[in-house]
Formats: structure tokens, sequence, C-alpha cells
């Protein structure tokens, strides 16, 4: 049986028992979940939502340079694959959002998408970028790129002992259909696993999705790398897929109804973490921080670290990068 025929199974078999298992109290959990590095020195950690993209151009090694400036715990980022299958951290499955190119990613070999200025739309301010001529762009045309996922993992491995940050990637996949989603999903777990296994600091990332299929087939292909499983809402049933199919965290939007501190309780009785996305701003932070959640995705880093006794800086953005408030 092929690894895809292998996952479509495995899934048909578990989703009778995650609906049965959100409402039951199980506390058995399949197995426990690797602490966070030792570098990790508060409680929730800090992870810069592609790169901290309020302060620095989305998915860009200038923002994950200023993220470590910062000191954030965890590097977040988004993955798609290029036509000629290389691992490029864009968040869209088009070039225009962020960039002054157009068309699908999948569309666009790697050298042709280096030619884009992946500056091109950031304003300081921003939660994450949003094409507005009316706004300021001062990194337009300052020479900053489209990276590489190795090239994200080179430069967190060049950090070691006191400050170690983790990376979470997250497979972005574009909807051909089912079948292509499918197929997509595990040709990118494919490459990434690769990458992974020679970056030198595996136990040092994390892979991410809100396709079940794409992380379920990380785990298949190997089962020591640690998975994420992200969710729009819905953290139970989040918690229930996570906990039967072994994946390490969940990640549900942070205004889910259902996300509490029961929730994140039940999380951390059956060896889970819990690190919801994307709060912003200081009220919602705080809210976050009561209820016990492991680590907070958030695209003003800054903020969190300044609650936390850990913002060592006044300066939030890259040089040239112009002014953003340290919260939204």
């Amino acid at each position: 049986m092929s690894v895809l025929h292998l996952i479509r199974a495995q899934r048909l078999s578990v989703l009778l028992p995650a609906l049965l298992l959100s409402g039951c109290g199980s506390s058995e959990a399949p197995g426990g979940t690797a602490p966070p590095p030792a570098s990790f020195v508060a409680v929730p950690f800090v992870s810069a939502h592609r790169g901290g993209a309020a302060y620095a151009p989305e998915n860009t090694m200038l923002a994950y340079e200023n993220a470590a400036r910062l000191g954030v715990d965890d590097f977040e980022a988004d993955m798609l694959v290029t036509a000629d299958e290389v691992l490029v951290l864009m968040h869209d499955d088009t070039l225009d959002r962020t960039t002054d190119c157009s068309g699908r990613v999948a569309d666009h070999s790697y050298a042709e998408i280096l030619e884009c200025d992946a500056a091109y739309w950031f304003s300081p301010g921003q939660p994450t970028t949003s094409p507005d001529e009316a706004r300021a762009h001062p990194l337009r045309g300052t020479g900053v790129r489209v990276p590489t996922a190795e090239e994200l993992f080179a430069f967190a491995a060049q950090f070691e002992g006191d400050y170690a940050p983790t990376v979470t990637i997250e497979i972005k996949i574009s909807f051909d259909g089912v079948e292509g989603l499918t197929t997509a999903g595990l040709r990118a777990a494919q490459l990434l696993v690769g990458q992974i296994q020679a970056s030198g600091i595996q136990d040092r990332i994390i892979v991410q999705s809100f396709n079940p299929l794409a992380i379920d087939a990380v785990k298949l292909l190997d089962p020591t790398i640690r998975t994420l499983y992200l969710t729009p809402s819905g953290a139970l049933l989040s918690l229930s897929y996570a906990t039967l199919r072994g994946h390490e965290y969940v990640a549900p939007q942070f205004a889910s109804p259902d996300l509490n501190a029961a929730l994140v309780d039940s999380a951390h009785a059956l060896g889970k973490q819990v690190v919801p996305w994307t709060a912003d701003s200081e009220a919602d932070i705080r809210q976050l921080i009561d209820m016990g959640v492991d680590g907070i995705i958030t695209n003003f880093p800054a903020c969190l670290l300044a609650i936390q006794g850990r913002l060592h800086t006044d300066r939030l953005t890259p040089a040239g990068g112009g002014d953003a408030p340290s919260c939204r």
C-alpha cells in the first residue's frame, strides 16, 4: 500500500473515534510531547508569525533576522513548492499580495521568483501585508527576496546554547480538487522531511498545517518530527484528532469559542501543547496567558515579549523599516 493510500485509510479509520473522543473525558495519550528547548525561558513561548509580519516583510530572511534580534522563541513560516520543487517561504499560492510579481508560485521556477521584490507591499504596523499604495513602503527596492526553507533552517542552526529558537513551518497547499490537494500535500511532506533530516536541527523544527493529510504524511515518513495541527475553529475536535494521530501540538484560532482554560488543561493531560494563532492585541494575548497556553503565534511578537519583561530594545523594525507599535 502506498503512503498516499495508507494516509487515506488511516484518516477514515479515525474520523468516528475523533468525534466520540470530543465528547468524553479520556486522559490517555498515545505518547508524551517533547518539552520546549531549554533556551525557552518563559511560558507561553513567543512565536513570530511569518517572522513578525507587523515589523518586517513577512516570510523573508529580513523578518527572521529581526525576530532573532528581538529574541523571539520560535520562527513561524509558510512553505510552498515551486515548479522546480524548491521549498520557498510564501503564504499565498500566488505572488501578487506580497511581491511585485504575479501568478502562482507552483507555476514559477525558483530562479524566476528570486527576481521578485518580497518587500514591495510591506508597510510597518500592518498585521500582515495588504497592498495599499496610500501607505509607506520603506523597504521597496532594497533587495529583499523570497527565501527557501533551507535558508531558514540554516539561519536557525547558527544559534546554540542560551538562545536556540525553534522553527515552525507550515505546509501550504493550493486547492486543485481533493485528488490534487492530497497529492500535493504528500509531495510537499516528502520534500520537507528530507530537508528537515538534513538540517542538523531536526529536534528544533515543528511542521504544521491546516491540512491533516500533510502532517499525517510527515508523521508516517518520520515519526520523530514534531507536528502541529492548525484549525480555524473547533479546538476540542482538533485536540481529539491530534491525540489520535500522534501530533504534539494543537493550534486553534485564538478566538475559537471552545478555547478556554479547561481545554488547555485537557490538552496537557493528554500530553499536548496548545499554541493559538494569531493574537495581536495586548488584551487578547493576556487572555491567552490566563488560560495557560504553551505558546502564542503573533504578528506583534514584541507585545508578548514586553508583557513578559523580555523586550530589550525600542526599535521593533529592521533598519530603514519605519516605525510600528509593539501591539496591534
